[in-house]
């Protein structure tokens, strides 16, 4: 959602407690740079501006995000529900869906900001947003957040290039200007720098080895069980063998046991498995299709019935070759 919702093609990152103001005062001064503005997380408190004292119904904890109201358009993409962010100015708020529907408010309607300094403003609502997730419950004006912020340093700053400019001359510039800011970091619009590339690289390949481990472990209680169980059916081979099958049609038999084991196996688990990952998408992206891996997914898909078919017949080719899976042997083997 972060690469739907980013429209700027620049994100200047901390790497302290945050960036000054003056980073994205002068940023959009830079030659090239259509829009620049920085993003302030303020504290506050979330009501309808017509609900009284005794009972509001604030909004606990929300997250609050402040910007440059007339370069919102021109950096983010929040997906407008109703409204429009082109009417933000000093005196307008965007809302996220969920604080939307919570307050019961929609465009035009009034809502009140109780910050945690003591200070109250009221603000009318421009527009509703659907891609609030990880972002903000609410867009306020810089201009007047600021003023009742603890610390007022911006979290990000997001900077634009201007149609048929340089895009890599803007980011040199960017970076020349971080030596006058400590801890400002330039990165892509991407959401992130690239020391962020490299975490969420780093931690991509952790998630990774830890399933090769969990697949492994897997795998290795697979094939004893499978190897055990296939081992004590050696009497019940010997059956279609005194009968007159061949060792051959015994191992086909075998193996579409395996492929029917496989398959029930796999059944449940993708039901398990989508009852806990359908939510946790719903509940971070907004949408009920999971962000999954194909190449993992299907190397899983394919390695569970390979494993399995290839345990059961290396099992039971021992098992046909016993004496009570032989036609002739003991009759005590059968009985």
């Amino acid at each position: 959602m972060e690469r739907q919702r980013l429209v700027a093609d620049h994100v200047v990152s901390a790497a302290g407690p945050g960036i000054g103001t003056g980073y994205a005062e002068r940023a959009a001064r830079l030659p090239g740079v259509a829009a620049a503005s920085g993003q302030l997380s303020v504290s506050g408190e979330l009501s309808r501006a017509d609900s009284g004292d005794g009972d509001a119904a604030p909004l606990i904890g929300g997250s609050l995000v402040a910007m440059r109201a007339e370069t919102v358009p021109r950096l983010l993409d929040l997906g407008v529900r109703r409204g429009s962010l082109d009417r933000l100015d000093g005196t307008s708020v965007a809302l996220g869906d969920g604080a939307a529907a919570d307050l019961g408010v929609s465009v035009g309607d009034r809502v009140r900001v109780d910050w945690d300094d003591g200070g109250r403003d009221t603000y009318r609502v421009a527009a509703v947003y659907s891609r609030d997730r990880g972002f903000a419950d609410a867009l306020l004006p810089r201009a007047s957040a600021a003023r009742h912020a603890a610390a007022p340093l911006d979290d990000s700053v997001l900077v634009r290039t201007a149609p048929g400019a340089d895009r890599g001359a803007v980011e040199r510039e960017l970076r020349a200007l971080a030596s006058d800011f400590p801890g400002a970091r330039v990165g892509g619009g991407d959401g992130g720098t690239g020391n962020a590339s490299g975490s969420g690289a780093a931690a991509g390949l952790f998630v990774l080895l830890l399933l090769t481990m969990i697949s492994l472990f897997t795998a290795v209680s697979v094939v004893n069980t499978l190897s055990m169980a296939t081992a004590g059916r050696r009497r019940e081979f010997a059956l279609p063998r005194l009968a007159g099958a061949q060792s051959a049609q015994v191992l086909r038999m075998l193996a579409w046991e395996a492929v029917l084991t496989c398959a029930v196996a796999l059944l449940p688990a993708v039901v398990v498995c989508g009852s806990v990952l359908v939510p946790l998408s719903v509940a971070l992206t907004g949408s009920a299709v999971p962000a999954l891996a194909g190449g993992p997914l299907t190397a899983l898909a394919a390695g569970a019935p390979v494993l399995t078919v290839t345990t059961v017949t290396l099992a039971g080719l021992p098992a046909l070759r016993s004496s009570a899976a032989t036609p002739g042997g003991p009759a005590r083997a059968v009985s």
